[in-house]
């Protein structure tokens, strides 16, 4: 592909996401609650459910970027879903908080001690839920990471990054965008922090990446430096053809069978 097309590719899909509200707009009349430490989330409960699903957005993003699995019949059927707003989005505490381990400690409260949690991460929240396993790998029991950032060299800050942490662009962005982009210039640091830590923590623990071939935004070779490092017994990496960065929310039903794939797993 030509360079050219790449770069046009890649300004396209970080345009899109100021001006294109994603098809996940379905809407759900979940209570929103909130942790002692101060993190937002909504939770479809099942008292019933031998599973608890966990849902981590991107940056930037809500919990409402996983309404439509929220409402989802057949996730339902046997789990209870949570999502959250992680520290600096929606309704949590609104500081910035750029390490990946800091943003994962902020959820562990909402582990289960009596159901198996599955935890699912896109983008940034690919990081941010392989860090939750490492911090409580005997309550967490599945991970299904959806295009995902790990590869320190492939997440240096881009240039439109650079451009919008300058005094003449910062002062005209969005909260939201202002701490998404206070995220991304320190990821590929915290990237290597992360890659540092013992994986093998997670050998015994069934692990899904998907990524769409033609994402522009994180690299799928994120995708494969994370299987490398992922070891054990149930390591998969699903390469979708004609699919990018939002394959969350342009393919749902997919990725909720992949869920669900793993979660039978566990039973």
């Amino acid at each position: 592909m030509k360079r050219s097309s790449v770069i046009a590719k890649t300004v396209i899909s970080f345009l899109a996401g100021f001006v294109i509200k994603p098809s996940y707009a379905v809407e759900h009349d979940l209570p929103l609650n909130k942790t002692d430490e101060g993190l937002a989330y909504v939770a479809a409960h099942n008292p019933n459910a031998s599973t608890r699903v966990i849902f981590i957005h991107g940056s930037p993003g809500s919990h409402s970027a996983y309404s439509s699995y929220l409402t989802d019949p057949r996730l339902l059927k046997g789990n209870e879903l949570f999502a959250v707003d992680r520290l600096g989005y929606g309704a949590s505490e609104s500081r910035l908080v750029t390490s990946i381990e800091s943003q994962a400690k902020a959820i562990l409260p909402l582990l289960s001690h009596d159901k198996a949690n599955v935890i699912v991460g896109h983008s940034l929240g690919g990081p941010i839920a392989l860090s939750l396993a490492l911090q409580s790998p005997d309550l967490v029991s599945g991970l299904v990471l959806v295009a995902p950032a790990f590869e320190p060299s492939l997440e240096e800050p881009k240039w439109y990054n650079i451009i919008a942490d300058s005094w003449l662009v910062s002062w005209a962005l969005s909260k939201d965008w202002a701490t998404s982009n206070g995220e991304m210039m320190p990821l590929s640091q915290e990237l290597e922090r992360l890659s540092k830590q013992d994986w093998n923590e997670l050998d015994s623990m069934p692990v899904t990446l998907i990524h769409g071939v033609e994402d522009t935004i994180a690299d799928p070779r994120n995708s494969t430096y994370a299987r490398q490092k992922l070891m054990g017994r149930e390591k998969r990496l699903i390469e979708v053809e004609e699919q990018g960065h939002f394959i969350l929310w342009q393919d749902a039903p997919f990725v909720s069978e992949e869920i669900l794939k793993l979660i039978n797993k566990l039973n």
